[in-house]
């Protein structure tokens, strides 16, 4: 399965009050200005802003602002990369579980020859 690339226009929602920075605002490009949506700082999930003088600061419940847009993109991957092998020295748990099952398979065997 391919990787995806999802280009959208990123803006830090800011509080006018205390400066904290809520979250972003994300607009897909090519898509019209209103369709906004909104992730909050430290969560993942987008939740579409019908409104932006509705968006208060989180800290203070102050007047938030858009800094300015820039351009933004996201490479998903769907699976793309987690067959393939890991570079590197396999972990301690990895290599005692990979141990004990060849010696399984070599019991096994030496029981189907007996």
């Amino acid at each position: 399965m391919p990787a995806t690339i999802r280009a959208f226009l990123e803006a830090d929602v800011t509080c006018y009050h205390c400066g904290n920075v809520s979250g972003v605002a994300r607009r897909d490009r090519g898509a019209p200005s209103e369709a906004i949506t909104f992730v909050a700082r430290g969560a993942e999930n987008e939740t579409p802003l019908s409104d932006r003088k509705s968006l208060r600061c989180v800290r203070c419940g102050g007047p938030t602002f858009f800094d300015e847009f820039q351009n933004r993109q996201i490479v998903i991957s769907n699976g793309l990369f987690d067959d393939l092998p890991r570079r590197g020295r396999p972990p301690k748990r990895l290599v005692e579980q990979r141990r004990l099952a060849q010696e399984r398979a070599e019991q096994e065997r030496q029981r189907g020859v007996a």
